[in-house]
């Protein structure tokens, strides 16, 4: 078998160009950003609290599993229905609830620093004293520039509204993962993969990741036992494992299993070890 070399072995470091922010997160955002500016007025008919609607509301005694959650406590305060200020079982307690009276809320809450999956019950008097209709300002390059410097126009003001939303880092669990960091660890293979090195049929860029991975083996001098071997052997448990390598082993491939074996380990350091970003 040939020996391959690369142009580096330090693990990758690969930036992925960001999706494009959907425009309906982009509107919702720039709605938020927009109701410092906005004018409200009283609804004129009478009617319940409906989703979406702007409340001024005071809540009395707010308490969580029966506690003090002073936190909670609004007076004559601003209130979006469906904004997510609050849970959904709290806005969903609020609607039907008409001008000038008060419904005594039980919601649930998921707390930050509550028990994995648990919630808390969290429960209060709500006066709803009145039902709002917000304008918003009509966005212009005008009103952009006025209030969103450095931003100069409404398609500046939306593009940097976008660049707010970043992404995580790639999780390693992620099914990609493996693949772009390999499809980047084969552009550094110096030489030609030699076809005799694959096996028959397999595609160029497929034994080109071979090579690679082989050389990246070879520079990290990775040398395993029969135990370490049977670890990078597929299964779902040890006992599969097991049985596969000696199945190779009655059948004289325990050469075949040794290098597979080690690209895998190649192929775990890889991983581990290399990044895959957003810009």
């Amino acid at each position: 078998m040939t020996t391959y070399t690369l142009t580096s072995y330090e693990p990758v470091a690969l930036e992925l160009p960001k999706p494009q922010v959907p425009d309906s997160l982009v509107d919702a955002q720039i709605a938020k950003m927009l109701e410092p500016l906005a004018a409200y007025h009283e609804v004129a008919e009478e009617r319940g609290v409906l989703p979406g609607d702007f409340l001024v509301v005071t809540t009395h005694d707010p308490a969580l599993d029966g506690n003090p959650a002073r936190n909670f406590l609004m007076e004559h305060s601003l209130y979006h229905v469906g904004a997510g200020e609050m849970p959904k079982t709290f806005d969903d307690e609020l609607i039907g609830v008409k001008p000038g009276e008060t419904r005594q809320v039980r919601a649930a809450i998921k707390m930050p620093l509550g028990a994995q999956g648990g919630t808390s019950e969290l429960t209060m008097g709500v006066d709803v004293e009145k039902i709002l209709r917000c304008e918003t300002p009509e966005l212009t390059d005008e009103l952009v520039a006025e209030h969103f410097a450095p931003a100069a126009t409404v398609a500046e003001f939306r593009a940097g509204v976008a660049g707010q939303f970043g992404l995580p880092d790639m999780a390693k669990d992620d099914p990609s993962f493996p693949d772009l960091v390999l499809d980047e660890l084969a552009k550094r293979l110096v030489e030609e993969p030699d076809p005799a090195d694959g096996v028959p049929g397999m595609p160029a860029d497929a034994l080109r990741i071979t090579c690679a991975i082989d050389a990246l083996a070879d520079h990290l001098a990775i040398e395993l036992d029969d135990d370490a071997v049977i670890a990078q052997m597929p299964g779902n448990d040890q006992e599969q494992r097991v049985k596969i390598y000696e199945q190779l082993k009655d059948q004289g491939m325990t050469a075949e299993a040794q290098v597979f074996a080690r690209r895998e380990a190649a192929l775990s350091w890889l991983v581990n070890n290399s990044k895959v970003s957003y810009r």
